[in-house]
């Protein structure tokens, strides 16, 4: 079922909790990391402004009271680094929101404790376009979510005309019309804030979503390629063909299954198979086997690839044993005289994936051809394997030799039957 990523209008939370969840987990840590970079850069800031005082032109000193202005660049600097610091602590990061909508309200408050250094007429005329900007800063720079920042850039105007009044920095008259243009700039900077916060919502929704379209179709992939070769096939466009030696192949075929198919209802005949195939693809995953195919109620698979390994014969015979014991646990079950022939071979293949639409990974070679006579030559509820095969099994599974035996297209060749573990 698909994730509901509908927006509330007002708020713009994602009415999926899960959702709203991630989201704010993923777009705290980014404005976590943008406060952290804030606050070294505007210590520097205030750190070459208070070394600059020393080149400031004549006619602006007169603007300044240096000792004030000069404790005021220590205290800032201070405060920025232990702002800094303060991000790093547990309680900010459990609640990144309201600690950097505190802060910036708080900012404000500061902030008017260094104008009143300044001479009233500049900060009656130009000394709030500093918090013009710290109101910018909040709406757009912090990626703060709209809630928090309506909190933080109207706390800052309430706390910042607050700080005025009390320390009579300015005229009444001045104030107001400070005020006026920090209302305005907190009503655009609101409107900006939602357009961002909506864009970086149905951005975070949207690549949410092909990422799980991406996870899917790699799903998808993995069911019919091996993990290593669908990762090539993701990243290359070459063709994926390579030569194995030696790997093991093994065929399986389930003996008295199409009579089974004429007197069985399709849902039933099909529900047995996938109850028996599952088994297999159950019992290859334990032993290590990669599935190539089933074809009919046949089943195929190879140990040894994509990957090496150099046990690949008894990893073979230990799930052909354990295919054996399933289908007959499957046959008392259903109530149905089914057996499996299992044949193998040991050898060298050439392995590949074919097909555009349709990928395909598959088996080609002398040794593929051998392990399926091996089945169609073998014994109902028994393992057939060649003599290259039962060499790899010598002295860890008890073999039996069934002598020469004619084997169509290959002649004939001595063949051994699988009895157990040793």
């Amino acid at each position: 079922m698909g994730t509901d990523v509908s927006l509330d209008r007002f708020t713009l939370r994602f009415k999926d909790a899960a959702l709203e969840r991630s989201f704010r987990e993923a777009e705290d840590d980014k404005s976590v990391r943008t406060m952290r970079f804030g606050t070294l850069v505007g210590a520097l800031l205030f750190v070459f402004a208070c070394l600059s005082l020393a080149v400031i032109p004549e006619p602006l000193r007169h603007l300044l009271n240096w000792a004030d202005v000069w404790v005021s660049g220590v205290v800032v600097t201070v405060a920025c680094v232990l702002v800094y610091g303060v991000t790093f602590t547990r309680p900010f990061q459990a609640h990144p929101q309201v600690a950097l909508a505190a802060l910036c309200a708080s900012a404000s408050g500061w902030l008017a404790s260094g104008l009143r250094h300044l001479e009233p007429d500049f900060v009656a005329n130009r000394g709030f376009m500093f918090l013009v900007l710290h109101t910018f800063t909040i709406y757009s720079l912090l990626r703060m979510r709209l809630l928090p920042a309506l909190a933080a850039g109207w706390g800052s105007l309430v706390l910042y005309v607050a700080a005025m009044k009390y320390w009579h920095v300015i005229g009444d008259m001045y104030l107001v019309r400070q005020v006026f243009w920090l209302a305005a700039c907190n009503v655009w900077g609101s409107v900006i804030c939602y357009q961002v916060e909506r864009s970086l919502r149905r951005e975070y929704a949207s690549a949410l979503q092909v990422q799980r379209e991406r996870e899917r179709a790699d799903g998808l992939l993995l069911n019919i390629l091996p993990a290593p070769i669908a990762e090539r096939l993701k990243s290359s466009r070459e063709r994926i063909a390579e030569h194995a030696d030696p790997v093991t192949v093994l065929f399986a075929d389930i003996v008295g299954f199409t009579p089974l198919s004429a007197r069985k209802k399709p849902a039933e005949l099909v529900e047995l198979l996938d109850e028996v195939f599952t088994g297999f693809d159950e019992l290859a995953a334990e032993h290590g086997l990669e599935k190539i195919k089933t074809i009919g109620d046949a089943y195929m698979a190879v140990a040894g690839l994509p990957h090496a390994q150099p046990d690949h014969a008894m990893r073979a015979a230990r799930m052909a044993l354990a295919m054996v014991e399933h289908v007959e646990r499957a046959a008392q079950t259903a109530g149905e005289p089914l057996q499996v022939r299992i044949g193998m071979h040991t050898g060298a293949v050439v392995a590949g994936v074919i097909g555009r639409s349709k990928f395909s990974y598959d088996l080609w070679g002398d040794t593929v051809n051998t392990a399926s006579r091996m089945e169609s030559s073998g014994v109902p509820g028994a393992v057939h394997c060649t003599q290259a095969t039962a060499r790899h099994l010598d002295g860890d599974f008890a073999v039996r030799s069934r002598g020469p035996v004619e084997v169509k297209g290959k002649g004939t060749m001595e063949t051994f039957l699988v009895l157990g573990a040793a």
